[in-house]
């Protein structure tokens, strides 16, 4: 069974990410027909990073040896396991050129996140750590093992402070889109 789920993810990466990537409106999408090897011939991917969760048929335990880059320009890729810092950019109350960085050295625009399996179950939580002077919102998509994106709620990040996501399922990949200012009045979870 162990076999069975690497596979499976193995394939999730090889073609879930493919189709979230083509539909990203950056300079990856603009070659819609680029795979994950010649993406990452010319740009910094991840490579031999490993990937551990529980399932309900067992635990999947696996080193990928070449994966799409957790940053891009208009989106985050996080996967189990990852504790990213991730530097972004501000413009006309967006957050984009997002930028994976190995340590803070910006504390103003470094965003911190953290994608775990939580203890002795098969939840998933997310933290997002928001740097800025204003409350952040995005969009937030679950992967699911077949490869398909699937809307997922998400909570306002309050300036200066972290929020806690929690599913109790496991999840392959979250990917983070439209991440942007939100209106202080608005501090609902939703899509």
């Amino acid at each position: 069974m162990k076999l069975y789920y690497g596979l499976v993810l193995s394939f999730l990466i090889l073609t879930g990410c493919k189709s979230t990537v083509e539909n990203e409106s950056n300079a990856i999408a603009e070659q819609t027909n680029i795979t994950m090897e010649e993406y990452c011939a010319s740009n910094v991917c991840r490579e031999n990073h490993r990937v551990k969760f529980k399932t309900d048929n067992g635990e999947i335990d696996q080193v990928l040896a070449l994966y799409w880059p957790a940053a891009q320009t208009h989106k985050i890729s996080i996967l189990p396991g990852d504790k990213l810092f991730i530097e972004a950019d501000e413009s006309d109350g967006k957050l984009f050129n997002f930028r994976q960085v190995p340590k803070i050295e910006n504390e103003e625009n470094t965003l911190i996140f953290s994608f775990a399996q939580m203890d002795s179950s098969l939840g998933m939580m997310l933290s997002v750590k928001n740097p800025f002077k204003k409350n952040i919102k995005y969009h937030l998509n679950m992967i699911d093992f077949s490869g398909k994106p699937h809307e997922t709620s998400s909570c306002p990040v309050m300036a200066g402070l972290s929020v806690f996501e929690s599913w109790g399922h496991p999840i392959p990949e979250l990917i983070l889109t439209d991440m942007h200012f939100a209106n202080n009045n608005k501090n609902v979870c939703v899509y």
